[in-house]
């Protein structure tokens, strides 16, 4: 089982990065593995999404039930697709000056990961986890490009 654990500090509120973690139609255009994001249903609550990855030999999907607690976290569940276990969450902690003055948010990423089949597990979990690791990278430039200097 592997496990990948991402901070971030981002001068965006995390209202802001809580909506562009939320966003999962708009993967494609800025995550690099992404190649195809499905939402399948979404209410207030939950978001159930398809993710189609490439990453080098990594060639797969899956389906997450994503637990919304707008705007402090994201807790992800697998539903389906090539994991034997997957879960995660997505953590969004406000950052304040002295005064109380927000200035942004720390961006927290922890997910825990096997893929099922033996053959060649190790070199995709590896791959993944790589990948995996690059996420909180991306959303934070997701968030630098949409509202470069908004806390």
């Amino acid at each position: 089982m592997r496990q990948v654990r991402r901070s971030a500090l981002v001068a965006v509120s995390r209202e802001t990065m809580f909506g562009i973690v939320n966003d999962v139609a708009s993967y494609p255009e800025f995550v690099p593995w992404c190649c195809k994001a499905e939402v399948r249903s979404q209410t207030d609550t939950e978001v159930v999404a398809t993710l189609h990855i490439r990453k080098g030999l990594l060639r797969t999907h899956f389906t997450t039930r994503n637990a919304l607690k707008p705007p402090e976290a994201i807790e992800l569940a697998l539903v389906e697709g090539s994991f034997r276990r997957f879960a995660g969450e997505w953590r969004f902690d406000p950052i304040v000056d002295p005064d109380g003055k927000p200035m942004g948010c720390r961006v927290n990423l922890e997910l825990t990961f096997e893929l099922a089949g033996a053959l060649g597990g190790a070199l995709l979990e590896g791959i993944f986890e790589h990948a995996a690791s690059a996420l909180v990278d991306a959303f934070v430039a997701r968030a630098r490009a949409l509202r470069p200097t908004t806390a």
